[in-house]
């Protein structure tokens, strides 16, 4: 729930974005192709195929599991 009051106050501004470009979306993956932006705080656990019902499972848990990665030839 947003409070206006609290932003008023603070002289805060807010931004809300829908969706992306092809342009932005395209700029965001090579910028991880290359290394700029890590990922790995934001990947919690790597599973295989087999892995993809226990990590829905623990995705349910958002004190532990923000992304599990799912590479096939993991195991």
């Amino acid at each position: 729930r947003i409070h206006p009051m609290l932003g008023i106050g603070r002289e805060l501004s807010i931004q809300f974005a829908l969706a992306y470009d092809p342009m932005e979306f395209a700029a965001a993956l090579q910028a991880i192709a290359d290394g700029k932006i890590d990922l790995s705080p934001w990947l919690t656990g790597t599973v295989g195929v087999e892995g993809v019902p226990q990590a829905f499972a623990d995705l349910a848990d958002p004190e532990h599991h923000a992304k599990i990665l799912v590479v096939p030839t993991f195991t």
